[in-house]
């Protein structure tokens, strides 16, 4: 399509934090199910993801490393999960702040700070959005970041209260196209359930309700393994049982059928491959930094 002045003027004026409001709610009720801190109030469930988080440390580093703390730093984190960077940040820094809603993720996270010796974490159990600063933060921060975790209605306040609390930088980690477990659903959504599957706002939108807000943040897009690892076929189902929304034998006899056409043996291990697109967008919140 070539862009004319209408266009670009029709561009500019597009309601991105509707778009994003629009995607999300769709997403949601194509699931069935609540927010997406539900999924991990199941203390087991935490567990299982800081497990699988360590296994790569790797990946943690290069999130640490493209935050850069220095040891003065204040930091908080959005969606900090069982405290897969929550607890090694705090190691680094002066003292970092988590906000998990999820009682399972808050509960290991707090059982791993403290297994680490780990004092000068403060976790805050409520969703973003229902975070009063003055009330429950110690702001401002010096690194104010969320990994992954922008399963928000409303992003761009979400988007502004991060701003209002950081001093310096904000970083947000998210996702670009169809993601790799989310392919899946999208095939087998409608035989599971009968509709089809939505997917959830990207980074498209994302980038920008940011530029309308006035922000023109740094972007740098790379990809993310994320190939889960099972002993068997039986474990594979039973760790995707949730995700796939599996509630009866007929819908779990569709999931084995897909499981067993798609997960890959080595070893005696199956092995279900996917690759995703990942995307960081960071700025300065200090005068002239774009934010």
């Amino acid at each position: 399509m070539t862009l004319t002045g209408t266009n670009i003027m029709e561009f500019e004026t597009m309601d991105w934090n509707g778009i994003w409001k629009d995607l999300y709610n769709r997403n949601v009720a194509s699931r069935g199910r609540g927010e997406c801190a539900t999924i991990w109030e199941s203390r087991k469930k935490a567990e299982e993801f800081l497990a699988r988080s360590r296994e790569d440390p790797g990946r943690i580093e290069n999130v640490i490393d493209a935050l850069r703390p220095a040891p003065e730093s204040r930091i908080l984190d959005i969606g900090a999960g069982p405290g897969t960077l929550a607890v090694p940040l705090a190691r680094l820094t002066r003292q970092v702040t988590a906000v998990e809603p999820a009682a399972g993720m808050a509960d290991v996270m707090e059982e791993y700070a403290l297994g680490n010796g780990i004092q000068n974490l403060k976790i805050v159990r409520k969703r973003w959005e229902d975070i009063d600063p003055a009330a429950d933060l110690d702001g401002p921060y010096d690194i104010v970041f969320a990994s992954h975790s922008l399963g928000m209605p409303d992003i761009r306040g979400a988007v502004g209260k991060m701003a209002a609390v950081a001093s310096g930088r904000v970083f947000l980690f998210w996702f670009g196209g169809i993601t790799s477990w989310e392919k899946p659903m999208v095939d087998l959504w409608p035989q599971l359930h009968g509709r089809e599957y939505q997917p959830g706002p990207k980074v498209d939108v994302l980038f920008n309700v940011l530029w309308s807000m006035g922000i023109c943040p740094n972007v740098e897009v790379g990809l993310l393994d994320h190939t889960r690892l099972y002993p068997d076929i039986d474990a594979a189902l039973a760790d995707l049982r949730e995700q796939f929304g599996i509630a009866n034998p007929e819908q779990e006899d569709i999931l084995r059928k897909y499981l067993e056409s798609t997960l890959v043996q080595k070893n005696g291990q199956f092995f279900l491959p996917g690759t995703t697109t990942g995307a960081r967008l960071w700025w300065d919140t200090w005068p002239n930094g774009g934010g």
